[in-house]
């Protein structure tokens, strides 16, 4: 018995360092479009938090951020879901629960998104 225990430890740990290792890819800088009109600048942090390069009164109840299986959740400070955003085009689209509005998040800065 020993010998499982030494071996299901040491699986566990090379699973940590892997997992430590390797960085977000969803992490980094992005423009968030809401509806048609406004669009921001928002920076994904590793950490889990979000953060706006400029004022934009429309998007700042986005305040953090967590990976899903199929894109990303958005939430407020206080860890409500803001909206769940599925991957897309080499971004994320979705809808904000709140209004209904469209959001799109786009790496490239080219977001093009439809009104609600």
């Amino acid at each position: 018995m020993n010998n499982l225990q030494l071996l299901m430890a040491s699986s566990a740990f090379a699973l940590a360092v892997v997992s430590a290792a390797q960085a977000d890819p969803a992490a980094g800088s992005y423009k968030l479009a809401i509806g048609a009109n406004t669009t921001c600048p928002i920076t994904l942090a590793a950490d889990g938090t979000a953060s706006y390069a400029g004022g934009c009164a429309q998007g700042g109840d986005v305040a953090r951020w967590q990976a899903k299986y199929n894109g990303l959740e958005l939430q407020t400070a206080r860890g409500e879901t803001v909206a769940l955003l599925k991957s897309k085009d080499g971004g994320y689209a979705g809808t904000r629960f709140a209004d209904g509005r469209s959001l799109v998040l786009s790496a490239d800065g080219s977001t093009v998104a439809a009104s609600h």
